[in-house]
């Protein structure tokens, strides 16, 4: 049994480096490896059904606080106002176009529609390992457009924060008898507030720790133990990692506003290093992990999952000329294109879906198979988009690094 695990773990690190490797060269993503990979172990009952069952927790808690406090990490607030208009509001459209799609479908299917709602805001972001490479490789794209794209999929970080709420809240109703919502939205201004202000006292911490030898370690190990005690306490621990990311990635702005005489340097890259590599390692553990748990979706689901990923692709076909109308986003044939089969999804949907496994809620494994299905497809319909869009246009000289690529995007996804 140890033998095994410790193979298809071998197996899966090797893969998803080789997958990145192949991503370069074919441009497609090593997401659909690792979910194949994982769903032939499933199949092939290498690990036992029960324990890989009984792993959903904990495996789903490390994966969300790896998230979360890397996209807060992310999100430098200063160039997020000033050059992430855009890119918020294309957010906040395909946020709200997926959750009506997807409700649409799934209550066709006989969803709940509380399990609708909650599949609809879990697959609403894009990804961002996937759509930041794909642009940067793209020639004859504007920077505009590149800059509000890339944008959206750092933004993912806000639909994992929101479907955290939702299952707090569906899960505390019972307890509450008269406005359920009280509850939640208790944890969620506690989590807040021991967010940041955890995030603003490591700031000063981490700054006296600079000078030891794998001082950033100490970081990772910071958050888990706020998750921890965040959920000890009663309080959201994914939204307190969250919320102490952001106010670690913005503590000199707010030291600088609070007291202008004492400076506090920006977070290093060793800091980011450290987890981008505890990125790619979940990325891959999980991706496998979510293919061992479903195996191959139910023919159902399969096309459950194709026609929300086509409805969310002829939706963004339709917002797309308002965009375009108030001059929010300029593109000619082929950025528009781009713009609306620019769909991936990715980690995020995956980590929520087994987090609503490990969770109770109602549905899951349906649930589950039907992001399963959707990450599966839209990666699909993005690579086969972005193979016809380079295949057709005109070889162009390389560009300059983008204005994008400067504003820290969240390497996690």
């Amino acid at each position: 049994m140890v033998e095994l695990v410790i193979l298809a773990i071998g197996v899966a690190i090797f893969l998803g480096f080789l997958g990145n490797v192949l991503f370069e060269k074919t441009g497609i993503p090593n997401t659909l490896w690792l979910l194949l990979f994982g769903a032939a172990l499933g199949l092939l009952r290498v690990l036992p059904p029960d324990f890989v069952f009984s792993a959903a927790g904990i495996v789903g808690a490390i994966a969300i606080i790896g998230i979360l406090s890397d996209g807060g990490l992310h999100l430098d607030l200063r160039k997020v106002l000033t050059e992430g208009a855009s890119g918020f509001l294309w957010m906040l459209c395909g946020l709200l176009f997926s959750i009506l799609v997807t409700l649409g479908v799934l209550s066709l299917a006989g969803f709940s529609f509380e399990s609708a709602l909650f599949t609809g805001i879990i697959i609403a972001g894009t990804s961002a390992s996937v759509a930041v490479p794909i642009l940067a490789s793209m020639s004859g794209v504007s920077e505009k457009l590149r800059t509000v794209l890339s944008v959206e999929s750092v933004f993912d970080t806000f639909s994992i924060v929101i479907a955290i709420i939702f299952v707090d809240v569906v899960s505390k109703r019972s307890e509450v008898s008269a406005g359920f919502f009280q509850l939640p939205l208790l944890q969620f201004f506690s989590a807040v507030a021991i967010g940041l202000l955890f995030g603003l006292a490591w700031s000063v911490v981490i700054a006296r720790l600079k000078k030891f030898e794998f001082s950033y370690t100490a970081t990772l190990g910071a958050f888990f133990l706020l998750y921890s005690l965040a959920e000890l306490s009663g309080s959201s621990g994914a939204l307190a990692v969250f919320f102490a990311g952001v106010m670690l990635a913005n503590a000199y702005l707010v030291f600088g506003a609070l007291f202008p005489k004492r400076k506090l340097l920006p977070l290093d890259d060793d800091l980011s290093k450290t987890h981008s590599l505890f990125a790619f390692l979940i990325r891959v553990f999980f991706f496998v992990f979510l293919g061992i748990i479903v195996g191959i979706p139910e023919p159902v689901y399969l096309f459950i999952g194709l026609a929300i990923t086509m409805l969310i692709i002829a939706a963004r076909f339709l917002y797309l000329p308002v965009f375009l109308w108030a001059r929010l986003l300029e593109a000619n044939r082929k950025e528009k294109i781009l713009a609306s089969i620019m769909v991936p999804r990715g980690l995020s949907a995956a980590v929520l879906s087994v987090f609503a496994l490990s969770s109770g809620l109602p549905m899951a494994s349906q649930i589950v198979q039907t992001v399963f299905s959707v990450i599966l497809f839209s990666i699909l319909a993005t690579t086969l988009g972005v193979f016809f869009l380079r295949d057709r246009q005109k070889k162009e000289p390389e560009k300059k690094p983008l204005a994008f690529q400067e504003l820290k995007l969240a390497s996690f996804e």
